[in-house]
């Protein structure tokens, strides 16, 4: 595969900490969008989110440590585009193997280089418009007095939610046991659900937030009611109960 060196020439550079918080990062005044954190999110989290919001341009913030390795995936639609590849520079895409590139200079502006580009079809699309690393130590000063007993986000959690068989087993397991709808089409659908993982590792109050119709959310509720346990998320080194949204895929 071909290598490219792509350098972003104007990262973002809005201060966080001036950030309004909301449901899933912190809300920019600069650019009246959701600067989303994903700094507490496993790599497999952070790509089903990107194919989630697949066509949606993302701003997000990582930990530096998840920018040591400078890999940019490039769709080949817009690679091979001559109507867009004067473009191409602009664009920060999600790695799949969970490594993230959201700029290619640091914050005082020296130049990065790009350790891998990858070509990728575009079903495996991912846009950024701009990141916010963390600074150096990679930590986030937090002196709020911790309520273990509540439900966490994820991004509140220092050691995430996550299934004990690991993210790819886990979707092998929901693929084997899921029961296609009774319908003849041939279709793509995807079931966005939700639910809260356990102390002890189970799946509680799954609800279905959008589904494509045939049964399809109803049998994923039987699917996931059956999954192996999850190793639950942490604070403070305490077991904790936390939500947990899934976007799953089905082809048939």
């Amino acid at each position: 595969m071909d290598k490219y060196k792509i350098i972003i020439p104007e990262p973002c550079h809005e201060n966080w900490d001036k950030m309004t918080p909301d449901n899933n990062g912190r809300f920019c005044l600069s650019c009246s969008k959701t600067v989303v954190d994903f700094t507490k999110m496993l790599p497999d989290e952070i790509q089903q989110y990107f194919i989630s919001k697949k066509g949606n341009n993302i701003c997000g913030r990582f930990k530096n440590s998840q920018l040591d390795q400078k890999i940019i995936q490039i769709p080949s639609r817009v690679l091979y585009s001559q109507t867009h590849y004067h473009k191409i520079f602009l664009l920060a895409l999600f790695i799949a193997m969970g490594t993230t590139l959201f700029s290619c200079s640091d914050k005082n502006g020296d130049k990065q280089k790009i350790d891998k580009v990858e070509i990728v079809s575009p079903e495996h699309e991912g846009y950024a418009t701009g990141g916010l690393p963390m600074p150096k130590n990679d930590t986030i000063s937090n002196n709020n007095a911790v309520d273990y007993n509540s439900i966490k986000n994820q991004a509140e959690l220092d050691v995430l939610a996550h299934p004990e068989i690991g993210m790819t087993k886990f979707y092998e397991f929901i693929q084997k046991n899921y029961k296609i709808p009774n319908t003849s089409e041939n279709r793509t659908g995807t079931v966005y659900v939700s639910f809260i993982v356990e102390k002890d590792g189970s799946l509680n109050n799954i609800v279905i937030k959008n589904d494509f119709g045939f049964g399809s959310g109803k049998e994923a509720i039987r699917v996931l009611k059956m999954s192996p346990k999850w190793v639950p998320g942490k604070i403070n080194n305490q077991l904790v109960r936390s939500a947990y949204n899934l976007p799953i895929k089905f082809k048939y």
